[in-house]
C-alpha cells in the first residue's frame, strides 16, 4: 500500500470528519442546549427545525448542480472545501454563542433562527462536495468502498470523541447550564473544522476522467437544472436509495436528538452518558465491515441485513429499565453503532453505485447533482427528525426544570429513541426490495461490458 493512497484515505477522510464535528454536536446536544441551557420552548426549538429545513431542503441539490458547472486549475469539488468550510467552522462558533439581548426573549431567538439557517446553508455547500468528489478520486470499485469505510472511520472517531467528552470537558468549564462553557468549546470545535476542511483542500488531488473519444461524444453534461432533475428522476435506482437516505437520517436525527434524554430521564443514568457515548467508537467496525461483506454480497442484501441488526439492537435497548441494569442498554447501543456505521458506509457506496448507472447507462454525467442526495436527506432528516423530537417531547409534557419527569414524558422519550427508529427501518427495508440495481454489472472502463450484461436505460426489472 502506497503513502500516497493513504494520504487520500485520510485527508477524504478529513472532510466528512470535520463536517461531522458540528452534526453531533447539533444532533446530540443543540436542542438540550437550547431547552435546558437557553430555555427557550421544545415546540418552538422543534418548529425552527422544520422551517429552516422548508427553506434549505434541496439546496444540496443547487450546490451539486453548482459543482457539475465548476472550472478552475483546483478541479470541481475540491474548492468548495476552501469556500465553504472556513464559514462552517464560524458558523459552528455563533450556533454557541448566544447574547442574551437584555433578557429580550425575542431578540434571542430571532438571532438563533438566523445563525441556525446559515448554518444549515453553509453546512451544504461545504458536505455535498464530500460525496461528489468520490468518483474523481478513484476509478477502482475496491478502493471507491475503502475511501467510504476510511471516511466513516475518521467521521466516527471525530463524533465520537464529540459524544464522549463533551459533557465532562463542559462540566469542567463551568456545567451543563453555563453560556460560557459551551461558547468556548463552540469556539475549539469551530477552529478544528476550518483546520480539517483546509487540510482536506490542500491534499486532495481529483483525477479527469478517463473515456473514448466515442464515449465522451455519447455521454451529457453540463445540463440545465430541468434536464438534470429529469435524467435523475428516470434513474429509479437513484430515486429509491434517495427516499432511503431521507428516511434513515430522520430517524437517526431523532434517535441522537433523544440519547441524553433517554439515559438521564428513562433510565436514570446520568452518571454513564458520556461512557455510553463513548462506545460510539464501535460504529467503526460497521465502516470497516463493509468492504469485507461487498465482496459476498451485493448492497441491496448488506443493507437490509444491517438494517435488521439495527432493530435488534433499538429492541435490547431498554429491557434494563425496570432493574436499572443498564448493561441492557450498553449492548443495544453497541448494536446500533456498528449497525448504523455499516448503514452509512454502505450509503454513499450505493451513492456512488447510482452516479456510475447514470454514466454508463443513461448517458449522463452529473456527478454533483446525483451525489447531493445524502446532504439533501440530511437537511430533511435533521429538520423532520429534529422537529419530531421536539413536539413528541412537548406532546409528552417535558418539562426541563422538573426534577421527575411524568409517565407521559417517560413514553415521549422513548419514542424517539426506539420507536421511530425502529418503525422507519423496517420502512427501508421494505423499499430496498424495489432497488435491484446490481453494482457487480457496472463498468466504468467498458461501457459495451455493462450492455452485454443486460443493462438497459430501463433496466431496473420490476418487481
Amino acid at each position: 500500500m502506497t503513502w500516497s493512497k493513504w494520504k487520500q484515505r485520510i485527508f477524504y477522510g478529513a472532510t466528512d470528519m470535520g463536517g461531522n464535528l458540528i452534526w453531533q454536536m447539533v444532533g446530540l446536544y443543540l436542542l438540550f442546549y437550547y431547552t435546558t441551557v437557553l430555555n427557550i420552548s421544545a415546540a418552538f426549538v422543534g418548529t425552527l427545525f422544520l422551517v429552516v429545513r422548508f427553506i434549505d431542503a434541496f439546496d444540496g441539490m443547487f450546490f451539486g448542480y453548482l459543482i457539475d458547472h465548476t472550472k478552475s486549475k483546483y478541479g470541481k469539488s475540491r474548492p468548495y472545501f476552501l469556500w465553504f468550510g472556513v464559514p462552517l467552522g464560524i458558523l459552528a462558533m455563533l450556533l454557541f454563542i448566544n447574547p442574551s439581548f437584555g433578557g429580550n426573549e425575542l431578540f434571542q431567538k430571532i438571532w438563533i433562527s438566523v445563525v441556525y439557517t446559515l448554518f444549515s446553508l453553509v453546512y451544504s455547500g461545504a458536505n455535498t462536495p464530500i460525496t461528489a468528489i468520490l468518483p474523481s478520486l478513484t476509478k477502482n470499485k475496491e478502493e471507491s468502498a475503502n475511501l467510504a469505510s476510511a471516511r466513516m472511520v475518521m467521521t466516527n472517531i471525530g463524533t465520537t470523541v464529540i459524544a464522549a467528552i463533551t459533557l465532562p470537558i463542559i462540566n469542567m468549564l463551568g456545567g451543563q447550564n453555563s453560556e460560557t462553557a459551551w461558547m468556548i468549546w463552540g469556539i475549539i470545535i469551530g477552529s478544528v473544522i476550518m483546520l480539517l476542511f483546509f487540510s482536506a483542500f490542500i491534499n486532495l488531488r481529483e483525477q479527469p476522467l478517463e473515456e473514448s473519444e466515442n464515449e465522451a461524444d455519447q455521454i451529457e453534461g453540463h445540463l440545465s437544472i430541468k434536464e438534470s432533475f429529469k435524467g435523475a428522476f428516470k434513474n429509479r435506482p437513484w430515486v429509491i436509495l434517495s427516499v432511503s437516505l431521507i428516511l434513515i437520517q430522520t430517524f437517526w436525527v431523532t434517535r441522537m436528538s433523544a440519547t441524553v434524554f433517554y439515559v438521564t430521564y428513562v433510565y436514570d443514568a446520568k452518571k454513564v452518558f458520556s461512557l455510553l457515548m463513548a462506545f460510539t467508537i464501535t460504529s467503526v467496525i460497521g465502516n470497516l465491515l463493509v468492504p469485507i461483506l461487498a465482496k459476498k454480497f451485493n448492497n441491496r442484501s448488506i443493507m437490509t441485513g444491517i438494517l435488521i441488526a439495527f432493530i435488534i439492537g433499538q429492541v435490547i435497548s431498554p429491557l434494563g429499565i425496570n432493574s436499572g441494569n443498564v448493561t441492557w442498554l450498553f449492548i443495544g447501543n453497541i448494536i446500533s453503532m456498528i449497525t448504523m456505521g455499516g448503514v452509512f458506509t454502505l450509503s454513499f457506496v450505493m451513492i456512488a453505485d447510482t452516479v456510475e448507472y447514470s454514466r454508463v447507462v443513461q448517458k449522463i454525467e452529473e456527478p454533483g447533482f446525483l451525489s447531493s442526495i445524502p446532504m439533501v436527506g440530511a437537511k430533511i432528516g435533521m429538520g423532520v427528525g429534529g422537529a419530531v423530537s421536539g413536539w413528541v417531547l412537548a406532546w409528552g409534557g417535558f418539562s426541563s426544570s422538573a426534577t421527575v419527569q411524568s409517565a407521559k414524558a417517560l413514553s415521549a422519550i422513548s419514542i424517539n429513541f426506539i420507536w421511530i427508529p425502529v418503525l422507519l427501518s423496517i420502512v427501508v427495508i421494505t423499499m430496498m426490495r424495489f432497488y435491484n440495481l446490481d453494482e457487480k454489472q457496472l463498468s466504468v472502463e467498458d461501457n459495451d461490458k455493462a450492455e452485454a450484461n443486460g443493462l438497459k436505460d430501463a433496466s431496473i426489472e420490476e418487481v
